[in-house]
């Protein structure tokens, strides 16, 4: 389905899913040609649905946050490069194009974020066929450099890939500041955050990697993903949050 398939499949079942009345005049409201007219060629179309959603519902516009798995983790890259200042907080699972290439594996029109701080929770299965983490692909190496620059990380990320037999390391080719590791019961396996201070001694870069995960993304990860972004807010473009000690006492929980 589209979107807007979505939401004529929604309507049309309306009894059955036990809609309110209040939910189904908002559902009508979608200003359905825009959303029909959206174009993979088209940058804003998600932003697009952003704004549709902050004119239907009342949400905290300070606390909109972005995350996707594959695909989706790519798209949600495409935020922080192009429009950082609208998100409180990302969670890219599982996918990275190279730094400055969009969804589509196109370079971005007009440049990308590169000062804009936007708080980043990135996760990649250990035994994924694909590349997702640092030691497979210089591509992902490339995009956790950007990632801690855009966020002034203190850490000082200028490993090599063909060095990467010799990193410290052998996911991400540094250890973060702090190092946290919980066990997912459910799948035998353990996710190991790295946790990255700024300049500001906050932490705004987490990166995790999880055991026995090829490319799949699990809920264990994804609650340790909401705990952080969480933790977030964007008010008058300034991300507030991100203090050392409430995100590593999430991380443990």
């Amino acid at each position: 389905y589209n979107f807007v398939e979505k939401v004529d499949y929604i309507l049309a079942n309306k009894q059955k899913l036990n809609l309110t009345e209040k939910e189904i005049q908002n559902l009508k409201l979608f200003n359905r040609e825009k959303l029909y007219n959206l174009t993979y060629e088209e940058k804003e179309e998600m932003i697009e649905v952003v704004e549709q959603l902050k004119k239907l519902y009342k949400i905290d516009q300070t606390k909109i946050y972005a995350s996707g798995f594959s695909m989706g983790g790519c798209k949600t890259w495409d935020f922080v490069q192009e429009y950082p200042e609208v998100f409180a907080a990302v969670a890219p699972m599982d996918a990275t194009f190279d730094v400055g290439q969009n969804v589509y594996g196109q370079e971005v029109v007009g440049g990308i974020n590169e000062d804009v701080s936007v708080p980043i929770f990135y996760a990649g299965g250990e035994t994924t066929p694909l590349p997702e983490l640092p030691f497979q692909a210089q591509k992902c190496l490339d995009r956790m450099a950007y990632a801690l620059k855009i966020n002034n990380a203190t850490a000082k990320y200028d490993v090599k890939l063909e060095d990467a037999a010799n990193w410290k390391n052998k996911i991400w080719g540094i250890d973060g500041d702090f190092t946290i590791k919980t066990f997912d019961n459910s799948r035998n396996a353990t996710l190991t955050m790295e946790l990255f201070k700024n300049n500001e001694d906050k932490i705004y870069n987490i990166f995790a990697s999880i055991s026995e995960q090829g490319h799949d993304c699990r809920e264990h990860t994804c609650e340790h993903a909401w705990h952080f972004m969480n933790e977030f807010s964007r008010v008058d473009g300034k991300i507030i949050g991100g203090e050392k000690d409430k995100i590593i006492a999430k991380m443990k929980s």
